[in-house]
């Protein structure tokens, strides 16, 4: 292969370049007009962990690793803006690369107009400019959706699929969504009439990329806490879940003094039932031991409501699946920009964002209280007004734009399209089944709906007649040459 062929001419890579700094420049709007990077309570735990040699034991650590050689690159509060700059930056990557994928004849003048319009009317820029793992939950579905897209030997593949495990890694329910966008892309494929075989290396793809992810967490985990676990305290949520439905409370009634946890027998009288104050609040008969661990008793606490929520689902699980169906379609309908967490629970010195600033960035403080968001005069209200119509809309479409493409029989749009809407209902079915609702959880995604559907759009305008599904490798459908291809079957 030549040097020539090998990399592309200067001014091709000096245009993209220029095209991620727009597509970048757009997210990065509403960190600007707030004048610092926009955060969330649970943001100091990230950025504790980015700043100082810290590891969670609730959340996946990944993320604050990833900031970690970026917020220390620069002095200041300079490191901040930077990490925030560079996460704008790969999600703006994302954006471009789905909006090559169903548009790669095109200019990027029409993906960059999409990707503005969505800015502009979504929740998507107050996400990517978020220090939270909740800006990547969005690319993860897209990389996945594009990784799956293809042949894993073609050229790229390899890299998305890496880039898909690595933003995996960041959430712990990346990890399903992850999965669940690469089945979902397979079996649309499949069902537009890709071999087995293709449709079989593709999974083996996933299922390693899966593997991957769930290794890496556990590995970690394990390192650091000594739990080899994916979600070391992922039963202390769910009990708390449990225990607010009041599957646990009657589940107890019936086990204690017959082989229930004594532990959890002995504090039931005491144990608050909203969940919020059973995981946080200072007087919840659990706070110190699982949090601040001075008895040396936290796991076996987690250990005693595992037990009790296994046997509180196994005796009741048509009431667990009441409660979460229940939960699953608030949080569906749940999904408005910029949580009310925040400016309260992100002006406190003594805890959250402020309490890991100030202990590792203390210089950061004064910049961060003198935010838009903590002083509360961003304009939420506007935003609300203009971002939930057009979700709502993006979502009573989506389905009409689904079967639009299947009757197309076009498989990039309608397998993008079945990723988003599968996508929308499993991060609700997760927050709302395993934990409060808010509207932050759906938030995160809900953007992909409108920006789907401007894709989708952008698409069909650009083509004069309906496409005929062909994968990317033409040899996974029929015989390379063979009469069995139609020219307008070449995808796409």
């Amino acid at each position: 292969m030549s040097k020539a062929a090998a990399f592309p001419p200067l001014r091709a890579v000096a245009a993209s370049l220029a095209v991620l700094a727009a597509a970048t420049a757009m997210l990065m709007w509403a960190a600007v007009f707030n004048r610092f990077p926009l955060i969330f309570p649970d943001s100091g735990a990230y950025l504790g962990i980015a700043l100082a040699r810290e590891y969670a034991i609730d959340r996946s650590s990944m993320y604050g690793f990833l900031l970690k050689p970026i917020v220390t690159a620069a002095p200041g509060v300079a490191g901040l803006w930077l990490a925030i700059v560079l996460q704008a930056a790969v999600v703006a990557a994302v954006l471009i690369a789905a909006g090559r994928r169903l548009d790669p004849a095109g200019r990027a003048g029409p993906v960059l107009a999409c990707i503005a319009i969505a800015a502009c009317l979504t929740s998507l820029p107050w996400h990517a400019a978020q220090f939270m793992p909740d800006a990547l939950t969005g690319p993860v579905l897209l990389l996945a959706w594009l990784a799956a897209s293809r042949d894993p030997g073609a050229d790229g593949a390899p890299t998305l699929w890496l880039a898909a495990a690595v933003a995996a890694t960041t959430h712990y329910t990346h990890l399903v969504l992850l999965g669940g966008a690469a089945a979902v892309t397979i079996l649309a494929h499949a069902a537009m009439g890709l071999s087995w075989r293709a449709c079989a290396r593709r999974a083996l793809a996933a299922l390693l990329a899966v593997a991957a992810v769930a290794g890496a967490l556990v590995a970690a985990n394990a390192l650091f806490l000594g739990r080899a676990s994916v979600s070391p305290m992922g039963s202390l949520f769910l009990y708390a879940r449990l225990n607010e439905d009041g599957l646990i409370p009657a589940w107890l009634d019936r086990h204690c003094g017959r082989g229930a946890p004594e532990r959890l027998c002995a504090t039931r009288a005491i144990m608050p039932r909203d969940s919020q104050k059973l995981l946080w609040s200072g007087d919840s008969p659990i706070h110190d031991a699982v949090w601040k661990e001075r008895t040396g008793e936290r796991w076996q606490w987690i250990d005693a409501m595992a037990e009790a929520n296994r046997g509180a689902i196994a005796e009741a699980p048509m009431a667990f699946l009441h409660h979460g169906l229940r939960g699953g379609l608030h949080q569906l309908a749940s999904f408005a920009v910029l949580d009310d967490e925040c400016p309260v629970g992100c002006r406190s010195l003594d805890g959250g964002v402020n309490y890991s600033l100030g202990r590792h960035l203390p210089e950061a403080v004064a910049s961060l209280q003198a935010s838009r968001q903590v002083e509360d005069s961003n304009g939420r209200p506007l935003l609300r007004a203009v971002t939930t119509p057009v979700a709502v809309l993006a979502l009573l479409l989506l389905p009409l734009a689904l079967t639009m493409a299947w009757r197309r029989r076009d498989g990039a749009a309608a397998s993008l399209l079945a990723v988003v809407g599968a996508g929308l209902l499993a991060n609700a079915a997760m927050a709302g089944a395993l934990s409060d609702v808010h509207d932050r959880y759906q938030s995160r995604v809900v953007w992909l709906a409108p920006f789907a559907l401007l894709l989708v759009g952008l698409r069909w305008w650009r083509r004069a007649k309906p496409s005929v599904f062909a994968t990317d490798d033409e040899s996974d459908r029929c015989p390379r040459g063979g009469s069995a291809c139609p020219a307008e079957a070449k995808f796409p």
